[in-house]
């Protein structure tokens, strides 16, 4: 067979980008002999970089290939489970006991110790499987002498009362225990019951039979029923409680339960029998060695006591020996477990690989970041030449490596007849074409080659532990298409800001930054924690979100000048109060009118004055109102202009000229106007032109429903700007409906024209020519044949045909999938796009109000906070003042942390969050990429 060639070679691109765009990816293919597939996998699984497809979807998990393996690992697994569940049963955990690992930093255990590491975990296994059954077994005849010893006490104590007392007990037992009518009738008449005749003290003496034994308290009364139902009444029952929980084994479990001892006269075998067969079914234990007189009774006891004292004495040895094994087990327990789970994911990993047959290797295919395909590359190289020069054959031909440097270019020394190569890699002119040949069986190869396909590879984006959650806020709503631009990275800016809007305070700020500070500076120590609370986890693993969210409430809590609800004078006021002269503060409050201080300015936020005054509420609505419609402003014009760098990276010029420039169009037509006039509103000096500011949401609404007609005048020209800009708007709707639909069939109809199916077929083909052009390029570069029949053998002869994974397709340039053009569906699409866009424009712009409206609930429920609680200490004086502080000081300090720092920030949270997923990433975000999940032994779960 010829040899194969690999035309990959790792190509860097310009933008090799993982944080605002994914990182680029490459699919390779590895062809590993199987000998070295164990190793390899292993390796891989150390770097933690290879995304694997599984080529046999199609086969059930008992059709693969190291399906016996597999089987082999689950029996150790539920060996471990035993001894874990052991170790808990007898307490011998006292602490964590996966912080002694040592096996992730040791190498991969070869066959042959693997098998003693089989063998060591079988061995345990048996041994604390056998004493834990020696154990139990011990255990449990030592209750039943216990329990024999409790019935045999109390038919002693039952023979040894005395007729009246009988009587006595009788008839509280009687009334103790009646239930029912049933129950009377029972233990109405002893004389009647046993048909005596006559009455007699001694019934051990009368001639009956007796049945003694014990059962489950709550199965007495209905043990009294089936009885007296049963047999008519002819007999005596007598019970008393065991105080002592009395064990209830089965065979196979074993559980304290409450018991009763009971006793049961009967007349006749026949109805003995009967009497015996109930209460075994109703899970009864009957002791026949009971029976006697008082001679023989105390000689059994005396038995008993003997045999339980042995018994103690020899279950206490027996589980001294026991716990001794499990600490020795437990040393050696959590490397045990690491390396079970770590064969386990390598073979699951391998059953993921197609077997070829002919060449005696595994093919398998996975996705890789481009940058790391040299590290796979060296990585692999190393493995090979170390498993030649330990793990491989002692021949001399066997430690021949073939790299694909020029260092290795020279043709081996050794004789042809005994050379083989150990090592083929990527680009590698070498043959592997050996492996058909008995007498190269063992032979180590491994290639990796870098493949074109059409299929859309998974996302990744390089996180840190910084970036980490906010990332995993945006993977929440979607995962980003490939190399779409990735939100995540201006939420780490947007996402605090939006909540400080609404949880705007410096100090509920200051104690969201301290628990958020605390966390980081812990972060070592809760993040080796295992089975963390569910709550604290998300908390810790959100820290770095939280203490940017305790930040910027500080900012915003500065600019609002809210301390607790309380107002800071940090700068003197530009308003002054001016008092009559002959005013008097004995008269009382008085309403007075600020004035301005003239050319001062307060130099930063809301001026302390407003706190306190009538107008405050009024003030600061129509101030957080208009700056909500602002922040939503920019926020979605930033989304939308993400769009745009969608666009271009796409080349998606139909989508540029057909959705981004009339959606920009009509949005600032409409929006922009709006937040344009608010900023003006807020440079004019209405006090100095002696007019009343307009209302700016009528001057909206009349825009479009009387264009030209201006009730109250803004600024000059203003009549024929609002035209212009309704004109716009109005033609950007057309223009969003029928561009793209008309361009793309247009587009379709040259393609046809051309000789193609339609417009995808095209796309695909000049896809392909642009892959197989620079393909070419740079195999001319490696100095290599382009024009050979064995560049693409190794590709053709794998066809996987057990590979049903769905093919996910890129996205065209046009939206729609790769298949068949359809102009009708182009037209649905895109006229759900405008009708959606242009409703969103409005409602979205709304939806932000929801930042003035949070804002307002939060300071108002600080206010109503501090005045209910902390407020009434002040003016209090002595001990009674010095109590009252504390107390209510204490209950502020409480309800503040519990109601505005935790309950209010969840929810300003949690809308910040919509605002993002909904109003900012509808604007541009596709999310139909699918998250990149590399093989590696970092994530195994202990």
């Amino acid at each position: 067979m010829s040899q194969p060639i690999s035309l990959s070679q790792n190509v860097e691109p310009s933008h090799n980008e993982a944080i605002f765009r994914s990182a680029p990816m490459t699919l390779v293919q590895f062809y590993v002999t199987i000998e070295l597939a164990r190793d390899v996998v292993c390796t891989l699984g150390n770097l933690g970089t290879v995304h694997f497809r599984d080529l046999n979807s199609k086969l059930t998990p008992f059709q693969r290939t190291f399906v016996t393996e597999l089987r082999s690992i689950d029996t150790l697994e539920s060996q471990l489970h035993f001894l874990h569940s052991s170790m808990e049963k007898y307490e011998t955990i006292k602490s964590d006991i996966f912080v002694n690992l040592k096996a992730d930093l040791n190498p991969l255990p070869g066959s042959s110790e693997m098998d003693e590491i089989k063998a060591k975990i079988k061995d345990f296994y048996e041994r604390i499987k056998h004493l834990d059954n020696s154990f139990t077994s011990l255990y449990q005849q030592k209750l039943k002498l216990i329990e024999n010893r409790y019935v045999l006490t109390a038919l002693s104590e039952f023979h040894r009362s005395s007729v009246r007392g009988f009587d006595d007990s009788f008839q509280g037992q009687r009334q103790g225990n009646e239930t029912d009518d049933d129950d009377v009738a029972l233990l109405n008449n002893r004389n009647n019951s046993l048909e005596l005749g006559q009455e007699t003290v001694d019934l051990s003496e009368s001639g009956f039979n007796s049945i003694s034994g014990t059962l489950a308290r709550d199965k007495i009364p209905l043990l009294r029923k089936i009885l007296w139902r049963t047999l008519r009444g002819n007999l005596y029952f007598y019970d008393s409680q065991i105080d002592e929980p009395l064990s209830n084994y089965n065979g196979k479990d074993a559980e304290l339960i409450d018991k009763n001892a009971f006793i049961i006269y009967i007349h006749g075998d026949f109805l003995k029998a009967r009497v015996r067969k109930i209460i075994q079914s109703l899970d009864g234990i009957i002791y026949d060695n009971v029976g006697g007189n008082e001679s023989q009774r105390f000689a059994t006891m005396e038995d008993l006591n003997l045999k339980i004292n042995d018994f103690n004495s020899v279950v206490e040895n027996t589980k001294s020996h026991l716990i001794t094994e499990l600490l020795v087990v437990q040393e050696a327990y959590p490397d045990f477990c690491y390396i079970t789970q770590r064969e386990k994911l390598i073979y699951q990993t391998l059953n993921k690989f197609d077997e070829d047959s002919t060449r005696r290797c595994l093919v398998g295919e996975g996705w890789i970041p481009v940058s790391e395909f040299d590290s796979i590359r060296q990585t692999l190289r190393h493995l090979v030449r170390e498993k030649s020069r330990h793990g491989g054959s002692s021949s001399a031909s066997q430690e021949s490596i073939l790299l694909n440097d020029e260092s290795a270019s020279a043709p081996p020394t050794t004789p042809a007849s005994t050379a083989s190569p150990l090592f083929a890699i990527d680009d590698t002119d070498h043959e592997i074409s050996s492996l058909d040949d008995d007498d190269e069986f063992g032979t180590l190869i491994a290639v990796v080659n870098e493949l074109s396909t059409n299929r859309t590879p998974p996302t990744y984006h390089k996180t840190t532990k910084f970036n980490a959650a906010f990332q995993s806020i945006i993977d929440a709503y979607g995962i980003a298409t490939y190399q779409e631009v990735n939100p995540g990275l201006a939420t780490i800016i947007t996402f605090p800001f939006m909540f400080a809007i609404m949880f705007g305070d410096l100090g509920h700020g200051f104690i969201v930054f301290l628990i958020a500070l605390y966390l980081i500076k812990n972060e070592v120590a809760f993040g080796s924690l295992r089975n963390k609370d569910e709550i604290f986890e998300m908390a810790f693993n959100g820290r770095y979100i939280v203490l940017l969210m305790g930040a910027f409430s500080m900012y915003t809590g500065l600019m609002y000048n809210d301390i607790f609800s309380k107002s800071m004078t940090l700068f003197s006021s530009a308003w002054e109060w001016n008092f009559p002269a002959d005013y008097d503060p004995a008269d009382g409050p008085i309403s007075l009118t600020a004035t301005r201080k003239p050319g001062h300015v307060y130099p930063i936020g809301l001026d302390w004055a407003w706190h306190g005054s009538e107008n405050n509420l009024l003030f600061t609505n129509s101030y957080k109102m208009k700056l909500s419609v602002l922040m939503g402003f920019v926020h979605m014009n930033y989304s939308l202009f993400f769009s745009l760098v969608n666009y271009r990276y796409f080349k998606s010029r139909v989508d540029i000229i057909g959705n981004f420039i009339p959606g920009f169009l009509f949005m600032q037509s409409i929006f922009g106007y709006l937040a344009l006039t608010i900023v003006y509103k807020w440079s004019v000096d209405w006090l100095g032109t002696g007019r009343q500011p307009p209302g700016l949401l009528n001057m909206l609404i009349n825009m479009f429903l009387s264009p030209g007609n201006i009730e109250e005048q803004l600024y000059p020209g203003q009549k024929f700007v609002q035209i212009v800009l309704v004109l716009i708007a109005l033609v950007c709707v057309p223009w969003l409906l029928v561009y793209k639909p008309l361009t793309l069939k247009r587009q379709n109809e040259r393609a046809i024209q051309l000789g193609y199916r339609d417009l995808n077929s095209q796309v695909n083909h000049s896809l392909q020519l642009h892959e197989e052009e620079t393909a070419f390029d740079l195999d001319v570069e490696l100095n290599h044949d382009p024009l050979d029949d064995e560049v693409d053998d190794l590709n053709e002869e794998f066809n996987f045909p057990n590979d049903i994974e769905p093919l996910h397709h890129n996205s065209t340039s046009h939206g729609d999938e790769a298949g068949s053009f359809d102009f009708g569906d182009i037209v649905i699409h895109q006229v759900i796009h405008t009708i959606e866009f242009c409703l969103n424009c409005v409602s979205h712009t709304a939806s932000y109000l929801r930042l003035w409206a949070l804002s307002l609930a939060h300071a108002q429920l600080s206010s109503v906070l501090w005045s209910m609680t902390i407020s009434n200490a002040f003016g209090q004086t002595g001990n009674f003042g010095i109590f009252m502080t504390v107390v209510l000081f204490a209950l502020w300090f409480t309800l503040t942390v519990c109601i505005l720092v935790l309950m209010e920030g969840t929810s300003a949270m949690l809308h910040s969050l919509r605002l993002h997923w909904v109003e900012a990433m509808s604007k541009f975000f596709e999310g139909e990429g699918y998250p990149y999940e590399p093989f590696a032994f970092k994530d195994i779960d202990l």
